[in-house]
């Protein structure tokens, strides 16, 4: 079994993330499985520091606005791995936000706000996070609080599960 040193100030954050597989879990489009492995992430987030050798666990959600072509995906995630045995996968705890404008794109002022809306903290086994910003916390911490708002004019909602052997990919209309 390994550790992730998680300080009191982190605390807020895990506790989102848990909160964010309440949401998950109240949405009647997941099937019984997906409801087992989102109470099994939560699990496994609940035991932190404490993680288990073999743990592959992930919920999380994107809107999307557009087309293919033309159009913009958000995304918020929680993912929580290690496996002892292969060194390119020990993993940690990884909490984060994107930001895709589609298509790619270089302009200065898109990027300003890609990195306005984007957020990533990291807990590698062992070792602490990096510094992480109060305004970025409690950024990620509100809009996973609260990911019904974040969806507002959003022309579907995609929710990716992952925990063990079980992976699913719920699309939800909300258009």
């Amino acid at each position: 079994m390994a550790h992730i040193q998680i300080d009191k100030s982190h605390k807020a954050l895990i506790k989102a993330a848990t909160g964010l597989g309440d949401w998950l879990l109240s949405l009647e489009q997941l099937s019984d499985s997906d409801r087992q492995a989102v109470r099994a992430v939560q699990k496994a987030l609940q035991k932190l520091p404490k993680i288990n050798d073999g743990t592959l666990a992930m919920y999380g959600f994107s809107i999307e606005k557009g087309s293919e072509s033309a159009g913009l995906v958000r995304g918020w995630d929680v993912s929580l791995e290690y496996f002892a045995d292969d060194p390119e996968q020990q993993g940690g705890l990884e909490l984060f936000s994107s930001y895709i404008p589609i298509p790619e794109t270089t302009d200065a002022n898109v990027l300003a706000q890609k990195k306005q809306h984007e957020a990533y903290f990291h807990w590698p086994l062992g070792d602490v996070c990096n510094l992480i910003k109060p305004e970025k916390a409690h950024k990620w911490i509100d809009e996973v609080s609260r990911p019904e708002q974040t969806a507002e004019g959003a022309e579907r909602l995609r929710i990716e599960i992952v925990y063990g052997d079980v992976y699913a990919e719920v699309d939800v209309p909300l258009a």
